[in-house]
């Protein structure tokens, strides 16, 4: 017998391959990036550089690692820290990096060759760490209840140039904050979001004094601490996103006080030991995901003992779309295999990417709003 050997173009095939792997569609698989062994605790992109877009993720596995923002691709590993990750930021032009971590430091690294430019050592875990949009300023805090500044030139030789220890924290048990955020100019006003479920607005210019203290009104109704932070400018308007308790909350940064959305947007899942909230740059869609209503942070495994609102079984580990507007859930995304802990928007809104206790990142393509 004759046989017939088909001659294949392997590299044309795997060219098809990688094309499907990003090709959108309503029905399309997220990109996995594996890497990470332990739960993902922040993510955050760089604005679009002349190399691309680029994301850098924390994790609690203590290398917190560079990848490509569009593919997900790894680029590089900041090895130096000797314990948990716990936030993780690049400037705009993604040439510095900052981390912090529980080996009570946070890091300043050259993000293009990866060396670490500068240690700071903190009297306790540093949870939140952030880069001034100038790149001249580096914010950090965490358990000790104190927000430090520094100059990213002179950071380690000189320490801190500003420390904000608010009076009433000092004696606080619920001083920890979580998140740290530079505001409108994005070079002097600064947002720190407290266990205590308190956003304090703090003002550089004066010497850290304090010009507002947001959340207040929502407390008694909604308590929990505040998981997540995030800024941006929709159409010229900035935006102060809040995922804390059971809502979401929308803060217009040109008036301290009001509100983006007239009322907190209630989400599907819960946001008191994990989880957060971003918000689509045209401002119409909001990404969530955290702990199951009525369940504990083991997902599955376990039920709050009196809880008075029960939600769907393996909701912690959804990534819930939301209309801005309207709150109505517009669609799911459901992959992770542990409860979702971080998701930020791709800057162009084309994509997002979400980390989990399952140690991975995911990629996924946007959601449209009339999407069912």
């Amino acid at each position: 017998k004759s046989i017939k050997i088909e001659v294949v173009d392997m590299g044309e095939h795997f060219k098809e391959e990688e094309e499907k792997k990003h090709v959108g569609g309503p029905n399309t698989p997220p990109i996995v990036c594996p890497g990470h062994v332990r739960p993902l605790a922040e993510l955050n992109f760089s604005e679009k550089t002349g190399d691309g877009i680029f994301m850098i993720s924390a994790c609690l596995d203590g290398l917190p690692m560079l990848r490509d923002g569009e593919t997900g691709d790894w680029i590089g590993t900041f090895a130096g820290h000797k314990g948990a990750v716990w936030s993780a930021k690049l400037c705009k032009e993604a040439r510095i990096a900052a981390t912090g971590s529980g080996d009570f430091s946070a890091k300043i690294w050259d993000a293009i060759n990866g060396s670490c430019l500068a240690t700071l050592d903190h009297s306790h875990i540093v949870k939140t760490v952030d880069i001034a949009q100038d790149r001249q300023k580096l914010a950090t805090a965490g358990h000790e209840g104190k927000v430090r500044i520094y100059d990213i030139e002179t950071a380690e030789d000189n320490g801190s140039i500003l420390t904000i220890d608010p009076p009433q924290q000092q004696n606080n048990k619920n001083k920890q904050i979580n998140k740290i955020v530079w505001l409108p100019d994005q070079t002097n006003l600064i947002a720190a979001g407290g266990a205590d479920g308190l956003i304090r607005i703090w003002d550089l210019r004066q010497n850290g004094s304090n010009l507002a203290i947001l959340n207040k009104q929502f407390i008694q109704k909604d308590p929990g601490p505040i998981m997540d932070m995030e800024f941006k400018f929709i159409f010229g308007v900035g935006v102060l996103t809040v995922a804390s308790g059971t809502s979401v909350k929308f803060f217009n940064t040109a008036n301290w006080g009001s509100l983006a959305r007239d009322e907190p947007l209630a989400t599907p899942v819960h946001f008191k030991q994990e989880g957060g909230a971003t918000l689509s740059p045209d401002g119409n869609i909001v990404m969530v995901g955290g702990g199951r209503h009525g369940g504990s942070f083991q997902g599955a495994l376990g039920v709050e003992k009196n809880a008075t609102r029960v939600g769907d079984v393996g909701s912690d580990l959804t990534v819930f779309a939301m209309d801005f507007h309207t709150g109505n859930i517009i669609s799911e995304r459901k992959g992770h295999c542990g409860p979702v802990r971080c998701l930020r928007y791709h800057p162009s809104g084309t994509s997002l990417a979400t980390g989990s206790e399952d140690g991975t990142i995911r990629i996924w393509e946007s959601t449209s709003s009339t999407t069912v």
